[in-house]
């Protein structure tokens, strides 16, 4: 098998695992996404919510103030730490148990909304157009490289292959975009 064969099929080995890897690269990044949009719906729910809530809290400590406080018993009060103690302790772990399980899921979630939204902000015609210019400096970038491993081999790069897309005009070397 001539080299430049086995080359080519590493090659398209090579950017098939590099694709399944970047799918999984990208989930972090989505998740980062769409936590900090439901962070930011969150926020924006409570601060809508927090007149009400704080003036239903000042009235009732007007009512706990104007009740006077009762009488306490130090021995009464040591009983009932240590109960609300060993209750929050065991509410503790049961709560670590179903986090973890919930942890997962969300994690999910928020990739799944992280990509509406990466989606939502694809379909914008500055970033399509920055995906545009993209496109085209990749399309120069492959010809470039097709165009050296001709020059290696000696043979063109597209030797009993169809090409992917229809002859391109031959790069030209002048100058490069300027913008990115």
């Amino acid at each position: 098998m001539p080299t430049s064969t086995e080359v080519r099929k590493y090659t398209d080995t090579v950017l098939e695992q590099s694709k399944a890897a970047l799918g999984e690269a990208r989930k972090p990044f989505l998740a980062w996404v769409g936590a900090t949009d439901l962070a930011y719906d969150r926020l924006r729910a409570q601060l809508r919510e927090l007149p009400a809530e704080t003036q239903a809290r000042v009235k009732k400590l007007q009512e706990r103030a104007q009740g006077g406080a009762p009488t306490l018993d130090p021995v009464q009060v040591t009983a009932r730490v240590r109960q609300a103690v060993e209750s929050y302790a065991t509410q503790a772990r049961e709560a670590y148990d179903s986090y973890r399980e919930q942890a997962r899921e969300q994690y999910d979630t928020l990739s799944h909304r992280g990509e509406l939204v990466v989606r939502r902000l694809r379909r914008r015609p500055e970033v399509r157009a920055a995906f545009k210019r993209t496109e085209k400096l990749l399309d120069h970038t492959e010809q470039l490289v097709e165009d050296a491993e001709e020059g290696v081999t000696g043979r063109p790069a597209t030797q009993g292959q169809a090409r992917k897309a229809p002859a391109r005009k031959a790069p030209a070397r002048k100058s490069t975009p300027t913008r990115a």
